[in-house]
């Protein structure tokens, strides 16, 4: 009995040594595809002076600040492939055998993303001999024909941005504009429209991982400028690892520790005591009723640091990165006093009167048309859009003088006939150019001529 309790409790410790040993390499295999994404690979071919290949050539990469290596041999074509390098300065080694001189390469430098392709050369060997290349060394790129940017850590420290948010350095490529819709709220996007894309077709990564929401795909991740190392900005072409983009893709790399303690401070300080007074404040002195020369409230404070170095040489690393803002801005609301103009306006609809804002000559070009006893005048059409929601919401997104098919056309009252702006009509009841009817579509299917549109208010042109 006693023996096969101790078969059972061995039999059970393997189980679960087996169960923890296929979770470790589950997580570790996904830990390896994502980081693909945020490293770069370098391969190529080594030859010798006759420009024949080397076969069995020990290739040595090794990081220039954490001093950590990879290693490969070339195969019977003489090529080496090394995967899943972080992004960095590096130097090669090459030893190619007892008759070929070693060969050393201290200045490669691979970025976020890149596939790059380097072969090195090296020559016939003499007594303690050494064939080094201290020149910068460019890596071509031949596998990829996806169209990229690298925003390097020079471009980061030397452009200035005001809101020290990273994502905006993708506006130094042409093919960048901003987006108009919130970044910060309940339904934020990534703010950039990347080669004509819409906001929420981008997909943004941090060191491998996802950093948008699901749902509405606005950035998640909150990192520091001072924390970003580099970053790619993938156009168009790129390949299938970056998954559910649609739009652009913004590849991040932060910074890492490494065998030197290096760190860095800044500081900025805004007050309005430093600048004018906002010439669209409008705030004026009741008593006098002169422009208030008191400045409005206006403090903005950023600071921030980074500290990295090592743990243990050449093994293991940290970095810390810390910014703090701090704002109080006072916004202004650019509405006139007279409302540049405008005036209410309530047009008859198939759905009920609708309150509109035009200017005065807006409406009277409206009514001189509608008057002007020219019968292909007089027959115009107006456009709705009715949203299918609820049959008492209905908005109008702009006047449309073309044909009577094009919207809820007017019928012709002859020549002479005037239809005003505004044109009163009994309570629940939709006005034409001849008579009031029903406001309630029930709920029937809209008629084709009711087309939907974007917009729900607006200064509607009507020429």
């Amino acid at each position: 009995m006693q023996r096969r309790q101790g078969v059972c409790a061995s039999t059970g410790r393997r189980f679960i040594f087996e169960a923890v040993l296929l979770v470790l390499l589950v997580l570790g295999g996904g830990a390896i595809l994502d980081a693909q994404v945020n490293t770069a690979t370098l391969s190529g071919t080594v030859f010798d002076p006759q420009n024949l290949a080397v076969k069995g050539a020990k290739v040595t990469l090794t990081n220039a600040a954490t001093g950590a290596t990879r290693n490969a041999v070339t195969d019977d074509s003489g090529r080496y492939n090394l995967v899943g390098i972080p992004p960095g300065r590096y130097k090669m080694t090459v030893d190619g055998g007892p008759s070929l001189a070693p060969y050393e390469n201290a200045s490669i430098v691979l970025t976020v993303g890149e596939s790059a392709t380097f072969d090195p050369r090296l020559q016939l060997g003499g007594i303690e001999q050494t064939v080094t290349v201290s020149a910068e060394t460019a890596t071509i790129e031949t596998t990829k024909t996806e169209v990229s940017d690298t925003v390097e850590q020079r471009r980061i420290e030397n452009l200035p941005i005001n809101g020290r948010n990273y994502i905006n350095f993708t506006l130094t490529n042409s093919q960048t504009t901003r987006d108009m819709a919130p970044t910060i709220g309940p339904a934020p996007d990534s703010g950039l429209n990347i080669a004509g894309a819409r906001a929420r077709g981008n997909m943004v990564s941090v060191d491998g991982a996802d950093a948008v929401d699901n749902s509405v795909n606005g950035i998640r991740s909150t990192i520091s400028q001072e924390g970003v190392q580099e970053f790619q900005l993938i156009l168009s072409n790129y390949n299938a690892e970056y998954g559910r983009a649609t739009g652009g893709v913004v590849n991040i790399v932060t910074k890492s520790g490494s065998n030197e303690f290096h760190g860095d401070a800044f500081g900025y300080f805004r007050n309005k005591a430093f600048q004018a007074r906002n010439a669209f404040s409008g705030a004026v002195d009741p008593t006098t009723g002169a422009l208030d020369p008191v400045k409005q409230a206006y403090t903005r404070t950023q600071s921030g640091l980074t500290f990295g170095g090592p743990l243990r040489k050449d093994q293991t690393f940290y970095f810390f990165s810390y910014e703090y803002t701090q704002r109080e801005e006072t916004g202004f609301s650019s509405i006139g006093i007279d409302n540049f103009g405008m005036q209410s306006v309530t047009l008859p609809t198939p759905g009920g009167p609708l309150p509109v804002e035009l200017t005065g000559a807006q409406a009277a070009a409206f009514n001189a048309l509608l008057s002007s006893g020219v019968p292909s005048l007089q027959n115009l059409g107006v456009r709705y859009g009715v949203f299918m929601g609820s049959a008492s919401s209905v908005a109008l997104n702009r006047l449309d003088f073309g044909a009577v098919a094009q919207g809820f056309g007017f019928p012709n009252p002859g020549p002479g006939a005037r239809f005003p702006i505004p044109v009163a009509c009994p309570a629940g009841m939709a006005v034409n150019a001849v008579e009031c009817g029903p406001s309630s579509f029930g709920l029937a299917p809209l008629p084709a001529s009711y087309v939907g549109l974007n917009s729900i208010r607006g200064n509607y042109p009507v020429m």
